[in-house]
């Protein structure tokens, strides 16, 4: 490793390292105040908090990185820029793109990082975190305990309709099982109830009616209750949507899969998420070249002003980021170019800066 690789990987890290760890634990410390009533209530000890902050640390690492990034990129070249050593730089002969080097490589370490974490080890983290806030912190975890008009494939060619399901008690109303063959209605089991049997692991069926339809004739029977096994549980019912955060990648894919066979709503969320582990990585890359390229004029008048166009990029990049998830997470065609929007108009940023930095 060169000189200038050396120097500038010092510089980032350490300014890197340091700023993450005091946001980190700002917010951890202000987390924890606006908790304190919650742990008493609950009269929660010492270890089992502290093991939770535990788990919540690496959340926030993951959260905060690509910002903290952003800011570390802009300070560490705006004063290597006031200081007149990317000037010196480039009158002792090295190129423009070989000082950008040292930064593509710190973007590639951190790009590696963030997708593994993200992937798979930030995963089992993420189900403790759950768990806990689910538990103790009364959080609103972003679903419904009723769901209204659901329709859910339960087979190759059945497909149940239930109006109303009320989670805290498994119980369904207004239900009806429909089985097709060569896409024409053969049978229709309908019920005013269904009802979950945690004992014997079943649905049971109340007030139901089972009508055959033949090509001649319809054979009609009927009974008060009728236990019947479906590839069912309740939780496909009531399916927490930030159960996706505790997912590893491959489990995210089968899962994403399974809720399309069901045709359970709630895949959109699942999905976004997928394409968000996808996206944030290749983010990292393109806030460190942006962020590069905004900061390696010599400034003139200090560098506020640098600072300040910076921090507006960043806010930018957060608004966009938001808003293509929230339009992702609803009924999208397209989720993939909402997820990336935000990367495809930073990379053309990016593109502008490039060809407009004097080399």
């Amino acid at each position: 490793m060169k000189l200038l690789d050396r120097y500038i990987f010092q510089k980032f890290f350490s300014t890197f390292l340091v700023t993450l760890t005091i946001f980190t634990l700002l917010i951890i410390i202000i987390h924890a105040a606006e908790n304190v009533s919650s742990f008493k209530k609950h009269h929660l000890s010492f270890s089992e908090i502290f093991n939770y902050y535990c788990v919540l640390m690496p959340y926030m690492v993951n959260l905060l990185s690509p910002i903290i990034v952003f800011g570390t990129t802009i300070w560490v070249t705006t004063r290597l820029s006031r200081r007149s050593e990317i000037i010196a730089l480039l009158s002792g002969g090295i190129s423009f793109n070989r000082i950008l080097t040292p930064y593509m490589v710190i973007a590639a370490l951190l790009t590696g990082a963030n997708f593994y974490l993200t992937g798979w080890l930030l995963a089992s983290a993420n189900k403790e975190r759950i768990k806990f806030e689910t538990k103790y912190l009364d959080f609103d975890m972003g679903f419904s305990d009723r769901s209204d008009y659901l329709q859910i494939k339960v087979g190759p060619d059945q497909y149940l309709y239930i109006r109303k399901y009320h989670g805290y008690n498994n119980t369904g109303y207004d239900v009806s099982l429909d089985t097709f063959k060569d896409h024409a209605l053969v049978e229709r089991l309908h019920a005013e109830k269904i009802r979950w049997l945690a004992k014997e692991q079943t649905w049971m069926l109340q007030s139901w009616e089972k009508r055959i339809l033949f090509p001649n004739y319809e054979e009609l029977t009927s009974g008060h209750n009728l236990r019947i096994s479906l590839d069912i549980d309740p939780e496909d019912f009531s399916i927490n949507p930030n159960l996706r955060e505790g997912l590893t990648l491959p489990e995210l894919d089968l899962h994403i899969q399974k809720l399309i066979y069901k045709g359970n709503e709630s895949v959109r969320f699942f999905i976004a998420e997928k394409h968000i582990r996808y996206m944030t990585p290749f983010a990292i890359i393109i806030l460190i070249v942006l962020g590069f390229l905004v900061a390696v004029h010599k400034p003139r008048g200090g560098i506020g002003r640098r600072i300040t166009l910076g921090f507006v990029l960043a806010c930018l990049y957060i608004v966009l980021f938001l808003s293509a998830k929230i339009v992702a997470e609803t009924q999208s065609e397209h989720p993939i170019l909402e997820i990336w929007l935000p990367n495809i108009i930073f990379s053309i940023l990016c593109t502008i800066f490039y060809r407009l930095v004097p080399k």
